[in-house]
């Protein structure tokens, strides 16, 4: 697409969790591979925020840490803006970086606990080269901390002198420090309390009114991807499901996983309407199962579900990997 800012095309991260050698030797054991992102597709536009949703080990924190550059995929291709970002040498790379930044989940963890966070703030601006003088930068770093809500004193404090929603208002000044265009949210709410996830949340989206900014939102919580997402893909075992708009995934839901999730959300309306309960765990993806991964749990599998892998088809404005929906099945 040409307003895509991020695209994604055949995706894959594998990692190698075999015993070291000896032990396979002596134990007569074969190497063993998790793969945490199976051949993902989907892309990003400018302005929006496309979220991933997904229950934990669905490879949600994978995909934000592969787009950043912090781990390098198996397979498939990032491109930012039309670049490649794998192609790229080490100065084009730095001068590429600094235009996606990344919200971790932990905000106390993210932060260096030695540095006041004025030097924390300051810090993508020092490793991308875009200060200018050192007064000005001094007054930049005092915006910043009251764009986020908080005071031009507080530059001086450490990271331990402030509560988990400061330290995450923080980590968010920092992140607007290197002026990006894209940043990645990798639960940057679930460690707070929910009184403080909704003001940063509110938090977030101001921002992204007031600097047009492109986010990739990472969550489990439905009711929070609620709220931000302008589109939702929903993640199982590491390939995508399903992907749709926002409105049109929480009105009408085509694949049972995420039918499954949906209905695990407290209906605060009291509408009365029949839910299915959350039912087994996701598997092992060092042994993940034959054909559809989700048959396990799905009440409308088939013998075709159990042997063949379906890819995402689009229905209607809905993409969607599940035979069940191509065939129109709503019982075995």
């Amino acid at each position: 697409m040409t307003d895509a800012l991020v695209n994604i095309e055949n995706l894959s991260r594998v990692f190698d969790v075999s015993k070291p050698w000896l032990n396979r030797v002596l134990e007569r054991e074969e190497k063993k591979h998790l793969i945490a992102v199976n051949d993902v597709s989907f892309n990003i536009r400018k302005g929006e925020t496309f979220a991933l949703v997904g229950e934990s080990g669905s490879g949600k924190s994978t995909i934000a840490k592969l787009i950043v550059g912090l781990i390098k995929p198996s397979g498939g291709q990032i491109t930012f803006d039309g670049t490649n970002v794998a192609t790229q040498g080490s100065a084009s790379m730095r001068q590429l970086r600094s235009r996606f930044q990344m919200i971790f989940q932990d905000p106390f963890a993210s932060l260096n606990p030695r540095w006041r966070v004025k030097e924390i703030i300051a810090e993508p601006v020092r490793t991308f080269g875009l200060e200018g003088n050192n007064m000005n930068w001094e007054n930049r770093v005092d915006q910043l901390l009251e764009i986020v809500g908080m005071s031009s004193r507080d530059g001086a404090k450490f990271p331990h002198e402030f509560s988990g929603g400061q330290r995450q208002r923080i980590a968010i000044a920092r992140a607007l420090s290197a002026q990006p265009e894209f940043i990645v949210c990798d639960e940057p709410t679930s460690a707070l309390d929910v009184s403080v996830q909704a003001q940063i949340l509110n938090l977030m989206r101001d921002l992204q009114d007031e600097f047009g900014l492109t986010y990739l939102f990472i969550s489990h919580d439905l009711s929070v991807v609620r709220h931000m997402a302008s589109r939702i893909g929903v993640l199982y075992l590491g390939r995508l499901v399903e992907v749709a708009e926002g409105k049109t995934l929480f009105k009408d839901p085509k694949h049972p996983y995420t039918k499954m999730l949906l209905d695990a959300v407290p209906d605060l309306e009291m509408t009365g309407r029949q839910r299915q309960p959350v039912e087994g765990e996701i598997p092992n993806p060092i042994d993940p199962p034959s054909g559809c991964t989700f048959h396990p749990r799905c009440a409308l599998a088939n013998t075709r579900c159990k042997s063949e892998n379906p890819s995402l088809t689009l229905h209607g404005t809905t993409e969607t990997a599940c035979f069940a929906v191509e065939d129109g099945r709503t019982s075995v």
